[in-house]
């Protein structure tokens, strides 16, 4: 049992400083409003609609970095609960506004069904997310 600590401090101790890709990966940055002045208008609205864009890819690098990303992703899972009030928000607004459109025509009755679809299914994916990254998975 000792040895193993010993092992895992040396580890983390020689473990290398992130490549320049890895530190552009640092997004607890744009949680900051300073960091996020200098964004343009489509990153903004990334970050406003995706709920992944504030999580870290934990499929990628060694270990270590998966292991650090997935702990991070897991601290801030409470980020998706506002994702999910935005997108039902918006799954609400355009399923009310089916019928007005089916009123107009069928084509704009579609389309609006279309984006209730689409959005539901963010809205499922984010609960999910939100669910598994809270779960506690033995090993």
């Amino acid at each position: 049992m000792k040895t193993s600590r010993s092992r895992r401090a040396i580890a983390v101790a020689a473990r290398p400083e992130p490549s320049p890709k890895a530190a552009q990966s640092h997004v607890e940055l744009l949680f900051t409003r300073d960091a996020r002045t200098g964004l343009s208008t489509l990153q903004l609205l990334r970050l406003y609609f995706d709920p992944g864009a504030l999580f870290k890819d934990a499929s990628r690098g060694s270990i270590y970095w998966r292991e650090q990303a997935l702990a991070y992703n897991c601290r801030v899972r409470w980020i998706l609960l506002c994702y999910l009030r935005r997108w039902g928000v918006i799954a609400a607004t355009l399923f009310i506004g089916i019928a007005p459109a089916e009123a107009v025509s069928h084509l704009p009755a579609a389309a609006v069904a279309l984006g209730c679809t689409i959005a539901l299914l963010v809205t499922a994916c984010t609960a999910v997310c939100y669910l598994v990254l809270g779960a506690r998975f033995p090993g």
